[in-house]
């Protein structure tokens, strides 16, 4: 479990760390019997965690986990540029629950959608650029591809690789990862 949960930590570090509303995993046995694990596991790591997960898509080999924090991806649905956006990208309610079936449902069609972009704090600018529905270029690509000036952008990656980096320097430094799952804030 501990093996799981270091894993789990050092991917959803930005989630975790409040930056990001959502960070998306590939848990898979290809990479040390991690799916049997988070089958046996997952409930136990997340207890008393603002953390929650959701699995968009299930196979014998894996599953593409969303881990997001609540309140943050609660905000990010109802906020209403965003909420326009997902109510053309077919969305039909600001609803978490709504939400992530719509992205499961998605998924089942063999692809990751493009509007999770949104769900993992990507600017909306980027991911209608990616998506082809402005008409600005793309000027950088980092984390994502970047569309338009990269200021914004680019100061958003940076959170989210300090984040990141705050969490692993922790975890190395013998902090145990279900503690850092189940919620301490620190930013």
């Amino acid at each position: 479990m501990k093996y799981l949960a270091h894993r789990i930590a050092r991917c959803i570090a930005a989630t975790i760390a409040g930056r990001k509303p959502a960070t998306l995993m590939n848990i898979s046995n290809d990479n040390g019997g991690l799916l049997d694990a988070w089958d046996r596991h997952r409930a136990d790591i997340f207890i008393g965690s603002e953390i929650d997960y959701y699995e968009l898509k299930r196979t014998d080999r894996n599953a593409i986990v969303l881990f997001f924090d609540q309140n943050r991806l609660n905000e990010l649905l109802r906020d209403e540029s965003v909420n326009k956006f997902l109510f053309g990208c077919g969305y039909e309610s600001d609803s978490i629950d709504h939400a992530l079936n719509m992205l499961k449902q998605r998924y089942a069609t063999g692809r990751c959608p493009p509007e999770i972009g949104i769900f993992l704090g990507i600017p909306l600018k980027d991911v209608k650029g990616f998506m082809g529905l402005n008409s600005l270029r793309n000027t950088k690509c980092g984390m994502w591809r970047v569309y338009g000036d990269p200021s914004a952008s680019e100061k958003r990656m940076n959170e989210y690789r300090r984040a990141r980096n705050l969490i692993t320097r922790r975890l190395f430094s013998g902090e145990d990862p279900l503690n850092l799952i189940r919620g301490i804030r620190f930013f």
